[in-house]
């Protein structure tokens, strides 16, 4: 029998609400590390203390045309696994979901360090941690994580600061790509009309 070489996937999920460059910029730095990056969009996140503002379709229509503008088919892929899934998501479902639609395959978690810290609060996350490495986005000055890390300059945008800035009419064709602006406005989202 021919053995063959399993592939490594990195899985970076997020509520994307929106999706902006500063994601798209990490996205980009992790498709070099790895085989394929999968961009998940939560469906439910059922930790967040706040729902989302756009709905699951909507953010993971933004995360495929902010996906489709960095020119990376075939090694990105945008999956709605979390957003068809009924229910809260729980990452260890999407873990399974993808180990069987994806045989051979080593899959890598990579989280920023605030969702590192909250790992051991996720659903069966001692089930997941035997499933998946894990991978730290690690800022300057933050605290290092138990796991391992990677630095990568993140940039200084953040969903809510965009959702702030809409909402104040500014202009933030420096912070999302042209098409996820052009949706948000077709949809009047985060107070755009």
């Amino acid at each position: 029998m021919i053995q063959t070489e399993s592939k490594e996937f990195a899985i970076f999920g997020g509520t994307f609400d929106p999706i902006h460059l500063g994601h798209l910029h990490l996205i980009k730095e992790i498709s070099s590390r790895f085989d394929n990056v999968l961009v998940i969009p939560t469906g439910t996140p059922w930790l967040k203390e706040h729902k989302p503002i756009a709905s699951a379709q909507q953010r993971f229509q933004m995360a495929d045309l902010a996906v489709t503008s960095m020119g990376l088919a075939g090694k990105v892929e945008v999956l709605p696994i979390e957003v068809n899934r009924a229910g809260n998501s729980y990452a260890i479902d999407t873990v399974e979901e993808l180990r069987e639609k994806y045989p051979n395959t080593n899959f890598t978690l990579v989280l920023g360090t605030d969702a590192a810290k909250n790992l051991p609060n996720w659903h069966k996350s001692a089930d997941l941690l035997k499933l998946v490495k894990v991978l730290v986005i690690n800022r300057p000055g933050n605290q290092s994580s138990d796991y391992e890390e990677i630095n990568i300059k993140a940039l200084d945008i953040s969903s809510t600061k965009v959702r702030i800035s809409i909402a104040n009419r500014e202009n933030v064709s420096n912070l999302l790509p042209a098409k996820v602006v052009t949706f948000i406005r077709e949809f009047g989202l985060y107070g755009s009309r």
